[in-house]
């Protein structure tokens, strides 16, 4: 009988000891499970917490000015927000927005339309009415945040088209949303359109080099920018050599070297400006002038010029060849290496009479010179092509058969 109650008590105990385990594991699971979904939340809470922050911060972020907005200039619209604080018993503070048409909407005192109007009287206008409801209220009004609204830009940019803005972007800041302009835009041209009718032209170059901001102008609603084309025909210039962006560009006119090198050239670091060069094509012939830094003021260019930027007094090949350009000297090449580098002459070049241009004015025949740094290698126009053009062989003998054929018949 105690041999059964002592089996009996141990495997009591036994069973209370294994449920405790379990319990312990289930109690440990769920605590480990819980703190888990804790985590989780947390992390949740975090990430919510995060989201609203960024959406507050972008509620609350201020539109950068490059000066305060002035009572006396600046012109109200739709979207403009306006803080409003009532003092009478108690303290009333709101913030609206000026509606589609104009309006301001205040509780108790009415529609308030200050569409178009100037800051100050706009200001000055909602304080009348608010104390024509409150006659012994404190007011205070105030522009506390920009409108934006869309402004379309078109011609000679990267992306016409239209654009974000408020009423204090500039056009650096439109021309930089439109991805800059085209190398054939005439920057110091471009036709503003205002809402009332008026048509203001900018030269853009004006803001570029003297901050002018006259040339830098802000918009309303309504307005339109367009940027006129230039005629790579009649008012390009080509710039090549040491520059970056090498190219096509529009020129003003009577637009000196100076001044366009100034506005429009980023050199590259071994640029050698003490060796410009300008190619121009006259009458029946190309002119190749060197100019120094002196003169770059008093050069004025030509739609067709071709400015080369050397490098490092190098060697410059102008006239009838396929590619003519700047290169970089080398020690021992003679003109006839220089030509192959450029594509070699063209049809109407005349290989023999190749002349060679000296730094100090002086010029003496390709063949007899020995090439130094600055030099320009000229090929001029072959005296058959000065004469007959593109006419072949075949063409100019038939030409002059014809011409001795009608004079033997006319001596008959």
């Amino acid at each position: 009988m105690k041999k059964a109650f002592v089996i009996l008590m141990v495997a009591i105990l036994f069973d209370i000891s294994l449920g405790q385990q379990y319990r312990s594991s289930e109690s440990q699971k769920s605590y480990r499970s819980y703190g888990k979904m804790f985590e989780q939340e947390t992390e949740k809470e975090k990430t919510t917490l995060k989201e609203k922050a960024k959406e507050v911060s972008k509620m609350q972020e201020l539109i950068a000015l490059d000066k305060a907005v002035s009572p006396e200039e600046y012109i109200v619209g739709p979207g403009d927000i306006f803080g409003i604080d009532i003092i009478i018993t108690e303290n009333i503070n709101i913030e609206l927005a000026i509606t589609p048409t104009g309006d301001l909407l205040i509780p108790s005192v009415g529609k308030i339309n200050v569409n178009g109007l100037i800051l100050k009287d706009a200001i000055e206008l909602c304080k009348k009415k608010i104390n024509e409801v409150y006659p012994s209220a404190k007011v205070d009004v105030a522009l506390v945040n920009l409108r934006t609204f869309k402004i379309q830009i078109a011609g000679a940019v990267f992306q016409p088209g239209f654009y974000d803005v408020t009423a204090v972007t500039r056009l650096n800041e439109i021309i930089e949303l439109a991805e800059g302009f085209d190398q054939f835009a005439k920057e110091f041209n471009i036709q503003i359109t205002r809402n009332d009718g008026r048509i203001d032209t900018v030269n853009y170059f004006n803001y570029k080099l003297e901050g002018d901001l006259k040339h830098n102008p802000t918009f309303l609603e309504g307005d339109r920018i367009f940027v006129p084309f230039g005629d790579p025909d009649k008012e390009a210039i080509v710039i090549r050599g040491a520059v970056y962006g090498s190219g096509y560009d529009i020129i003003q006119e009577n637009e000196s070297l100076g001044y366009y090198l100034r506005r429009q050239a980023q050199f590259i670091e071994n640029a050698d400006l003490e060796n410009v060069t300008i190619t121009r094509k006259e009458a029946d012939h190309q002119l190749v002038m060197t100019v120094y830094p002196r003169d770059f003021f008093s050069t004025p260019l030509k739609p067709g010029d071709a400015i080369d930027i050397l490098s490092e007094r190098g060697i410059s090949v102008n006239g009838f060849v396929q590619s003519p350009g700047s290169f970089y000297f080398y020690p021992g090449y003679s003109y006839l290496d220089y030509i192959n580098m450029a594509g070699g002459n063209t049809y109407e070049g005349d290989i023999d009479k190749v002349y060679i241009r000296h730094l100090d004015g002086s010029t003496e025949p390709g063949k007899s010179a020995t090439l130094k740094r600055g030099d320009v290698i000229i090929i001029p126009r072959s005296s058959k092509s000065t004469i007959f053009g593109d006419l072949s062989v075949l063409e100019i003998f038939t030409s002059i058969a014809t011409i001795l054929l009608t004079f033997i018949a006319a001596m008959k």
